[in-house]
């Protein structure tokens, strides 16, 4: 139901003139993979509050790529007032971009569980961060149970389920949480090595046995390797004198075989390789109009979307959203980017 529905749209889009014909068929190709929560994962608990996780590509597409699968996920909130239609994914001048704020006062069930999801389904291989994302949580491990401990209390046999759920898709041997480091001045900013000198770097602490792939230049590396040496956990990807994500992106696929990637590098970050069109998603949790964001500055820099950017009016540019659930009076929403095929499949 859900690949007809949005292929329907597609056809529709098409007819008005919202879309052109090279992005149905790239899109049409792409086709869909749908997780039936209760029979595909085994998990109807969990399947009471989101009956099936949809991702904007087939198995077999993805398999054909030369460069991984990317998405993203993020939080965003209605702001300025009610059915504005225009959402922020932070206020300015609060530790963490103000998340629990964004979410009326607390983490709730629909994010909570989305973002579990993601990280189990889509961030089973690979995160990727950048290193200021890293510095500004480095006392984390960003994996699936930073969201999932808040559904403990509440809802302890939906933890179980995502707990059992990561167990099964989550193999520590072949994941990599991926860095990307694009020169000197962001280390010296980010304070990585005074930071690591004290090993208060969840990621980087040995105790962890963490996979750590930093992505970096040849002049990072021959100024940080002397310091953050690699090892059987830690190893350098150089994409020679210039950093060039695409080459990365390349390797990553090829050498380490890494077929899905989940970008948690920050907004930046994700609209660049969006712009580049090697972003192939987005999961957003679309939070109503909390009141109390009004005592918070909110400027373009905050803003995730607005309704009528996307390709079919949606809320993110350039996108088009492939699914919405209701969970209370959260919406989790997937929206998918064409790609380059020139580079994703090169």
């Amino acid at each position: 139901m859900v690949k007809s529905n949005y292929f329907d749209r597609l056809a529709l889009l098409l007819e008005n003139g919202s879309l052109d014909q090279n992005t149905v068929t790239h899109l049409r190709n792409r086709g869909v993979k749908v997780y039936d929560t209760a029979g595909d994962l085994h998990c109807p608990y969990l399947s009471k509050v989101v009956p099936y996780v949809v991702i904007g590509a087939s198995e077999e597409f993805v398999n054909n790529l030369t460069i991984p699968y990317q998405a993203t996920s993020f939080i965003a909130a209605e702001a300025f007032s009610p059915n504005s239609g225009t959402y922020a994914f932070k206020l300015l001048g609060l530790k963490g971009g103000g998340v629990t704020l964004l979410t009326g006062g607390s983490r709730k069930l629909g994010d909570n569980v989305f973002a579990s999801l993601h990280r189990i389904l889509v961030g089973n291989n690979a995160i990727i961060v950048t290193v200021n994302n890293m510095m500004e949580n480095h006392s984390q491990i960003w994996s699936w149970d930073f969201f999932g401990n808040h559904l403990r209390p509440q809802y302890p046999k939906v933890y179980d389920e995502l707990l059992n759920l990561s167990e099964r898709y989550v193999d520590l041997d072949r994941f990599y949480f991926v860095v990307s480091i694009r020169s000197i001045e962001s280390i010296t900013e980010s304070r990585l090595i005074e930071f690591y000198e004290k090993n208060e770097i969840a990621m980087l602490d040995p105790k962890n046995k963490l996979r750590v792939i930093i992505l970096t230049t040849d002049l990072v590396y021959e100024h940080l390797s002397k310091i953050i040496k690699e090892s059987d956990f830690i190893s350098y990807l150089r994409t020679g004198e210039k950093f060039d994500m695409y080459k990365g992106l390349q390797i990553l696929r090829k050498d380490y075989n890494i077929k899905y990637l989940l970008n948690d590098g920050g907004r930046k970050m994700s609209e660049s390789i969006r712009d580049d069109g090697l972003l192939a998603e987005e999961r957003v949790t679309l939070e109503p109009f909390n009141s109390a964001t009004l005592k918070y500055e909110i400027d373009d820099t905050c803003i995730l979307g607005k309704k009528g950017w996307g390709l079919d009016g949606s809320e993110l540019k350039g996108s088009l959203l492939l699914d919405s659930i209701k969970i209370g009076d959260e919406w989790a929403n997937v929206y998918v980017y064409p790609f380059n095929m020139y580079k994703a499949k090169d």
